[in-house]
């Protein structure tokens, strides 16, 4: 009885799109060469990472980063900061494609990225990194022109001002009196004012805070009659 033996070689590569659309055969030394494979190369999936709210993020609000992977399913999602992977026990929660950091602090600062993983055909895709960085929520400081104490008719002007605010646009929230009545008024710029002609009912404290920042202390207006 006589057996027959069977060599088998393999050649190995990092393949890319450019390998795409190659044919690819082989040959023994003395033996016929093999019918052409062509080979199929595609990218991975594309995958981003977004942030809400937009960084700077304030101490003491819930940020959530959210892995969006362009195509295909059955994800398992991995979250890392500066090169470390995430767990919930870590303090953090990972609902699938989310991770939800509430309180944050400054140590929460870093870089981020996420990571798809399958047991298919592509198996992985892997998003760029987002620099997170967490300031200290920010206290407004309102002022009242011409004076804090006014006669009747005369007219005041409320300056809310967002200090350490950069470049962050603000929508601006004015309050009156203890129950801080919301006054219908806002806007989106880094100093805001308000102004009105003040009458003895206008007397009262007023306060101002933008819709992500501390309320700022409040000033006593007074209003004397004519």
């Amino acid at each position: 009885m006589s057996l027959e033996r069977h060599e088998a070689a393999e050649l190995s590569f990092t393949a890319s799109v450019s390998d795409s659309g190659g044919k690819y055969s082989c040959r023994g030394e003395r033996s016929d060469i093999s019918a052409a494979v062509t080979l199929t190369v595609s990218d991975l999936p594309g995958s981003a990472l977004t942030v809400t709210p937009d960084s700077p993020v304030f101490t003491g609000e819930t940020l959530n980063l959210k892995c969006v992977i362009e195509s295909h399913s059955n994800w398992r999602y991995e979250w890392y900061k500066d090169r470390v992977m995430l767990q919930s026990s870590d303090g953090y929660t990972v609902n699938r494609d989310t991770l939800t950091i509430r309180g944050a602090t400054e140590s929460d600062q870093g870089q981020y990225w996420c990571r798809g993983q399958r047991d298919e055909t592509p198996q992985s895709s892997q998003s760029s990194s987002v620099n997170i960085s967490v300031k200290e929520k920010p206290k407004p400081v309102m002022k009242v022109t011409p004076d804090q104490r006014v006669f009747s008719g005369e007219t005041v002007t409320l300056t809310c001002d967002i200090q350490r605010a950069g470049n962050t646009q603000w929508t601006y929230i004015w309050f009156f009196k203890d129950e801080y009545t919301q006054y219908p008024f806002t806007t989106t710029t880094t100093t805001a004012q308000y102004s009105f002609t003040a009458y003895v009912s206008n007397s009262g404290e007023y306060s101002c805070r933008g819709e992500r920042s501390d309320i700022s202390a409040a000033v006593t207006l007074t209003v004397s009659g004519e």
